[in-house]
């Protein structure tokens, strides 16, 4: 099987955008959206100046973190060892999109599903060269075998000097850059813009570098093509909506087990659960660019995929929510003892494996680490308590359980707090980029919503609150401003997550 890949020397290129608009001649790409762009970056004072130009391409990775993350294997590796994408297969998730840590694929917003460069696959395989190369004017861009010693670009690799884009992240990418600068390579050391070209409009990126006046000859971005986020406000809206419904059937069916026996336990949680894990599926549905093809996912699964794992993670816990509450209803309470195990461990792996999800999006650093998996069964404990002392309101519960949830509810800020606090503002970030994204949140774009939204309402006050109401034997009335805070604080942090941990340039 071929191994094909590029050697580009950047001490060739002018920069004449040939290659970007071949690619695009040659596949149909609409304006706004490239397979292939050449970076502009400019540095230094004059005379001393440079214009530094990085031709940027899929990477045809050996470990490509698309392939993993992709549900329902829409990317895929040919028997020629390109990585392609089969449009048909594609449901507009997203997730390859977050995966990607060169910023290499798009929604092609005609066929509204996933685009990315594929070596020119359809050339290749009639020996033919890539569009690209075919119209380099200077021949920077040489094409061909990584595996065949009689090659040019394997002769290349074998006796220069290369860089590659981001080797830290182990993907074995297969674009090898001769004579690069850093300021080029590395798109969090250059800031940025405020506005994009293209043809369209765009503030620049809010973890992106910040110029400083006093060092007027450092790297900036001249030109560059805009680059939408992968995931938005309705996979916000799925993290607290999720957390709800896992929270409150694995604390229902916790106390159940444990002999409580009050219709806030029986069912009142459990409606919660179930309510909340159909709006988790509408939003999750909605948000794809081809909610008709959802059902891909469930019938061609791949199951190195966390969003594919995580379909029929959360239907089989909306599935035991639902028939607990069919059995308690038709007065079947006894099987429910038995039931309550499986819903607790359906509950448990419905919320954890979030956070392996977002650990495949490997393209962006903040969403790495196992902290954020036992972040997300804090939150999920919060909020799921803090939504059973609501509905404790309308339905009759006993004293001993309203204190259990305070406890719980007391506890799981605590711990979320305390993640918070280690990860965010007393550690050091292990990266450039999570540094930059840490950054934004703490004293740049995010710190308001942070500090009094994430730690005050969703931290201290609920902890404050459920301290005072410890005063008045956990008295209901006194729980509800707690549970509340808790909430919208919850909700916050889930906001700046989402949002900031994208904030960072990757291209």
């Amino acid at each position: 099987m071929p191994n094909y890949g590029f050697a580009i020397d950047l001490r060739k290129c002018i920069g004449c955008h040939a290659c970007t608009i071949a690619c695009k001649s040659e596949h149909d790409i609409p304006v706004g959206v490239n397979r292939c762009w050449v970076k502009t970056v400019e540095k230094g004072t004059f005379p001393q100046t440079q214009r530094l130009f990085l031709p940027v391409l899929c990477n045809q990775c050996e470990d490509a973190p698309c392939m993993d993350i992709c549900p329902t294997s829409a990317l895929f590796r040919r028997r020629d060892g390109i990585v392609d994408l089969n449009g048909e297969s594609c449901i507009g998730c997203r997730g390859c999109m977050a995966a990607c840590p060169y910023d290499q694929l798009f929604i092609d917003p005609n066929t509204r599903t996933a685009e990315k460069c594929n070596f020119c696959a359809n050339r290749v395989e009639n020996k033919l060269e890539p569009a690209c190369v075919s119209v380099c004017p200077t021949e920077c861009r040489i094409f061909g075998d990584l595996d065949d010693p009689s090659s040019e670009v394997a002769q290349i690799v074998q006796r220069e000097a290369f860089v590659v884009r981001k080797p830290e992240k182990g993907t074995g990418p297969k674009i090898f850059y001769l004579g690069a600068d850093e300021a080029a390579m590395r798109p969090e050391n250059a800031t940025r813009p405020f506005m994009f070209r293209e043809g369209q409009v765009h503030l620049r990126p809010l973890g992106s570098v910040e110029a400083d006046t006093a060092r007027p000859g450092d790297a900036r971005v001249d030109y560059d093509v805009p680059h939408k986020q992968a995931w938005g406000f309705d996979l916000v809206l799925y993290l607290l909506f999720k957390g709800i419904s896992t929270g409150a059937m694995f604390l229902s069916a916790l106390l159940w087990f444990l002999g409580d026996r009050s219709a806030l336990v029986g069912v009142g949680g459990p409606i919660v659960s179930v309510i909340f894990a159909i709006a988790t599926a509408i939003v999750l549905v909605a948000d794809l660019e081809r909610p008709e093809r959802f059902y891909l996912i469930m019938i061609r699964p791949n199951w190195s995929s966390w969003l594919a794992r995580g379909a029929f993670l959360l239907t089989g816990h909306s599935a035991i929510a639902t028939l607990w509450v069919l059995a308690y209803w038709m007065g079947w309470t006894a099987p429910l003892t038995w039931i309550a195990p499986v819903a607790m461990v359906l509950a448990f792996c419905a919320t954890a494996y979030t956070g392996f999800l977002f650990a495949q999006g490997l393209a962006r650093d903040l969403w790495q680490g196992a902290h954020n998996t036992i972040d997300l069964l804090a939150q999920a404990a919060a909020e799921g308590s803090a939504a059973m002392l609501l509905v404790a309101l309308i339905v009759g519960t006993p004293a001993g359980t309203i204190r259990a949830l305070a406890l719980t509810l007391a506890l799981a800020a605590f711990a979320h707090l305390t993640i918070l606090l280690l990860e965010h503002v007393l550690t050091r970030s292990p990266t450039r980029q999570h540094e930059l994204a840490v950054r934004a949140i703490r004293r740049g774009p995010y710190a308001r919503l942070f500090w009094i939204g994430a730690i005050g309402l969703g931290g201290v006050a609920p902890l404050a609150l459920i301290w005072m109401a410890s005063a008045s034997a956990f008295s209901l009335p006194f729980m509800v401003p707690a549970a509340m805070v808790a909430l919208a604080g919850g909700f916050a942090w889930e906001y700046i997550w989402v949002e900031a941990g994208q904030s960072v340039p990757n291209s």
